[in-house]
């Protein structure tokens, strides 16, 4: 049986507390001395944010991807009645999603042929795609809200495919 893992005490929680505190203060006032002036060149930038455009191609990629499933989502509800109470739900995420990302649903949706079963395992491997792809573009997002806006759109997606089994 493996002992168990040694617990902080409260004397070093509260002692690495007060030394972290005392950082803090240091670097506070460290910065007080500067000038209003001082902070409005080019130094104000926080060398840590990403810039403005770094995920603007990220973006127009997914937002292609994603209107590439609505698009098949859409079309195979078109195409068979008895698949149209999960199309709608995916349509219904794709475009919302479409939204979050400042794109218009461009409204092109083509034709699915085959029998109802093809097309259901069709667009169900879409979506597992799009999923992965939410998963990755979430982690490769400079910005951290917009990797949170990713995985938030790959747990929906997720989600939708747990409900249809």
């Amino acid at each position: 049986m493996p002992s168990p893992v040694p617990r902080a005490s409260r004397r070093f929680v509260l002692t690495g507390t007060g030394a972290a505190a005392g950082v803090l203060l240091v670097g506070a006032a460290a910065g007080c001395g500067q000038r209003q002036a001082d902070m409005t060149g080019p130094a104000a930038v926080d060398p840590t944010e990403p810039a403005v455009d770094a995920d603007s191609d990220l973006v127009e990629t997914i937002g292609a991807q994603i209107a590439a499933a609505l698009a098949l989502a859409a079309a195979t509800g078109a195409a068979f009645d008895q698949l149209r109470p999960l199309t709608r739900r995916l349509v219904a995420v794709h475009r919302f999603h479409l939204g979050e990302l400042g794109r218009p649903d461009e409204g092109r949706h083509g034709t699915v042929k085959g029998s109802p079963a093809t097309a259901r395992a069709r667009l169900l491997r879409s979506e597992e795609t799009l999923q992965q792809r939410l998963v990755r573009a979430a982690l490769d997002a400079e910005s951290g809200a917009l990797a949170q806006v990713f995985a938030s759109m790959a747990a929906a997606i997720a989600q939708q495919r747990a409900v249809t089994g």
